[in-house]
C-alpha cells in the first residue's frame, strides 16, 4: 500500500488510506496495529481492504442492524458535521 493519508489513534494503532497494493489505480484502507518487534503490522488486524468493498461493508452492516442506535447516531453526527462544512 502506498499510504496517502493516515490518522494515528494510539501509540500502536492507526488507520491508513492509499493506493492499493494490487493496483495503484484502486484505493484501499487499512486498520494498522504496529507490534513491538520492529514496527511491523499485525496481519490479523491490519488487512488492506478495497475502498469499494469497505463502503459495501458499511452499508450492509447498517442495513442488517449490526450497528447500535448509539453508533448510528455517532456516525450521523460525523456526517452532519462534514456536510455543514461544505
Amino acid at each position: 500500500m502506498n499510504v496517502t493519508d493516515k490518522i494515528t489513534t494510539s501509540k500502536i494503532h492507526s488507520i491508513e488510506w492509499g493506493d492499493a497494493t494490487w493496483d495503484a489505480k484502486d484505493v484501499s484502507i487499512r486498520n494498522r496495529y504496529d507490534n513491538a518487534s520492529g514496527g511491523k503490522f499485525n496481519y490479523a488486524g491490519s488487512a488492506e481492504l478495497p475502498w469499494e468493498d469497505f463502503k459495501i461493508m458499511i452499508a450492509e452492516s447498517i442495513k442488517r442492524n449490526h450497528f447500535s442506535n448509539i453508533e448510528l447516531g455517532e456516525i450521523m453526527d460525523e456526517i452532519s458535521t462534514k456536510l455543514k462544512s461544505l
